[in-house]
């Protein structure tokens, strides 16, 4: 069994500061590189993988996202198969708050709750004050707390922190993102309403429901709020400002340190042509910023065809005494799916070879596709740790990389404090009606 997550932490600060006392673990790496440093290897941190997690481990939607201990056990089985520098898991976080306030869903047999977008939860300003505060005791929302409150059992020292949808990603999933941008663009009184709703009826509600239950911490992710899904006017005007006044405001009257509009201004330029030095430095200003660390923060952007060059020049750019600050680059989760193995080698090699020589260098996933071939993430994982070994290789060309070594993840199961939980939820025949209740 690995260590706790704080001892290892602890390690890993001990390591930075010179205190070298044997290699630090997974999070022990990750604490190393975060503070620009590097132990044996480059770091892989366990990106979001729940829909691909349950695809692995061939389980039911219907059951794995109403079934706390069934998505946590599968998160983490298949997280450890894979081999991740640090074990951890995530909730289908964009769902739970319109889901309980009664928005129309798509349930799947095999993939996450959706918001039905042909009948949006507000069609007009008068629903906001139809539709009420939120009810912490409806729908999913249960469900994230005991999943918070178990996830810390299971990975004894991470933080006791409630996820939750920010306000603009929450605004767009309650009444549609097209409508969402008319009314911060041409009626600014109806895009204060909206915000003010999503900030006082539902978010601090739910940090309420947090709070009572000892959480002492929250991240609220905010996936639309992309750039350029968003312009940087309304990031600078709308998200920010009421991701900040949320943030004091959990902290003065629940005492909790809340972090929201995380990722607000991630850079997802798709057009190659398109791409700009100038414009990807202030999206990853604001990543910076809304991730609460002084960093390059790359998650769901087309990075296999940025030029990282860029990323190096930012990350000394914002360094002091001529050193760069922690790197987290992410492989593009439609690249990790359909590019092959020996394809994601080389840009593997590439990243090593430009970004991680000095240390500060951390992989990420921004989301796993749930139809990614397993093989395409053994061999990322796999390419990082052998193109990834501190000190780096003069050439990595010259390096060879043999195909990654794995069993099946159903042998690998076997015998497993996991294995009963897979397998009888395979088994397993939805009573709809209880399920969906």
């Amino acid at each position: 069994m690995a260590r706790p997550m704080l001892l290892d932490v602890l390690h890993g600060i001990l390591y930075s500061k010179g205190i070298r006392l044997g290699i630090p673990g997974g999070w022990g790496r990750l604490t190393v590189a975060m503070m620009g440093g590097h132990t044996d290897i480059v770091p892989f941190q366990c990106p979001q993988i729940h829909d691909h997690a349950m695809t692995v481990a061939r389980v039911p939607a219907r059951k794995y996202y109403w079934d706390v201990d069934l998505n946590l056990d599968t998160q983490l089985a298949v997280s450890q198969w894979y081999g991740f520098d640090m074990d951890s898991a995530y909730v289908d976080v964009y769902n739970y708050e319109v889901e309980a306030l009664g928005a129309k869903m798509i349930y799947s047999d095999n993939a996450m709750p959706t918001v039905d977008s042909s009948d949006p939860l507000i069609k007009t300003p008068a629903d906001l004050d139809r539709i009420g505060p939120l009810d912490a005791s409806k729908g999913r929302i249960p469900m994230s707390i005991e999943w918070g409150k178990k996830l810390i059992k299971k990975l004894p020292g991470i933080p006791l922190r409630g996820n939750f949808t920010s306000h603009w990603s929450l605004i767009c999933q309650a009444i549609g993102y097209q409508k969402a941008i008319r009314a911060v663009k041409r009626d600014k009184g109806y895009g204060k309403a909206l915000f003010d709703w999503a900030n006082d009826q539902v978010l601090f509600p739910y940090m309420q429901a947090y709070a009572k239950e000892g959480f002492k911490a929250g991240a609220g992710v905010d996936a639309w709020a992309a750039y350029p899904v968003v312009s940087f006017d309304i990031i600078d005007e709308w998200i920010l400002p009421y991701a900040k006044s949320f943030s004091g405001r959990c902290k003065k009257e629940l005492k909790m340190n809340v972090l929201a509009a995380a990722g607000a201004g991630d850079y997802c330029e798709e057009d190659p042509a398109k791409f700009d030095k100038a414009t990807l430095f202030k999206c990853l200003d604001y990543t910076c910023e809304t991730a609460g660390a002084k960093m390059a923060f790359i998650a769901m952007g087309r990075t296999q065809d940025w030029d990282m060059h860029w990323v190096v020049e930012y990350a000394y750019a914002r360094g002091k005494n001529g050193k760069k600050v922690p790197i987290m680059t992410s492989l593009n989760g439609r690249y990790l799916r359909d590019s092959t193995p020996e394809e994601i080698t080389r840009k593997v090699g590439e990243w090593i070879d430009l970004m991680g020589r000095e240390g500060g260098l951390i992989f990420y996933v921004g989301s796993i596709p749930a139809d990614t071939p397993p093989i395409n993430v053994h061999t990322a994982i796999h390419a990082v740790h052998t193109l990834g070994k501190y000190p780096i290789a003069a050439d990595l060309s010259a390096v060879k990389v043999e195909p990654p070594q794995f069993r099946p993840f159903d042998e690998w199961l076997n015998g497993r404090p996991e294995e009963d939980l897979i397998l009888q939820a395979r088994a397993w025949e939805p009573e709809r009606e209880k399920v969906l209740a």
